[in-house]
C-alpha cells in the first residue's frame, strides 16, 4: 500500500507538480476555515514578512499570476486586512501593509502553517533539507531565465 499519489512520470517536474499541490491542498482545508484562499495567505505571509511590498513584488515573489494576487489583495484590503499606501518610487503603484486585523490573521494562521511546514519537512535529514533546497533554488534562478 501506497503513501501518497503516485508520479505519473519519472521525471522531477512532475514530482514538484505533484508535491506542490499536495502541499497546496494540505494548507487550502485550514484556510478554508479560516474564510481565505491560499493566494490571500500567500500575500498576507508577505506583508508580514516584507511589510510596504507593492503587488508586483508580490506577484514575482511567489511566481504567480497577476489577476490572482490582485484578486487577492482586493479581498484582504476589501476585509480590511490590508492598507495601501502611495508608493513614493513609483506613482502608479501602492505599497501594500497589514492592518491590525491583518497581523491577527496571521498570528492565527502562522501555528497551524508552521505545525505543517514542519511535519512536512520532518522526513528529511537537516542535510537532506539544506540539499533539497539549494537545488530548488537551482531550478527556481533557472526557470525564471528561461525564454518561454
Amino acid at each position: 500500500m501506497s503513501n501518497g499519489p503516485s508520479r505519473p512520470t519519472d521525471d522531477i517536474l512532475s514530482a514538484i507538480h505533484i508535491l506542490a499541490n499536495l502541499i497546496g491542498g494540505a494548507y487550502s482545508d485550514h484556510l478554508d476555515d479560516i474564510g481565505i484562499t491560499v493566494p490571500e495567505w500567500r500575500v498576507v505571509l508577505t506583508l508580514a514578512r516584507y511589510p510596504g511590498s507593492t503587488a508586483t513584488e508580490i506577484t514575482d515573489r511567489w511566481a504567480m499570476d497577476k489577476m490572482a494576487i490582485s484578486r487577492a489583495i482586493q479581498r484582504q484590503e476589501k476585509a480590511n486586512n490590508i492598507e495601501r499606501k502611495g508608493n513614493p518610487d513609483d506613482r502608479r503603484s501602492f505599497r501594500l501593509s497589514l492592518t491590525a486585523s491583518g497581523d491577527a490573521l496571521y498570528d492565527k494562521i502562522l501555528p497551524v502553517a508552521n505545525k505543517r511546514y514542519q511535519t512536512l519537512v520532518s522526513s528529511l535529514s537537516p542535510r537532506e533539507l539544506a540539499s533539497l533546497h539549494k537545488s530548488l533554488d537551482k531550478l527556481i534562478a533557472d526557470a525564471g531565465a528561461m525564454d518561454v
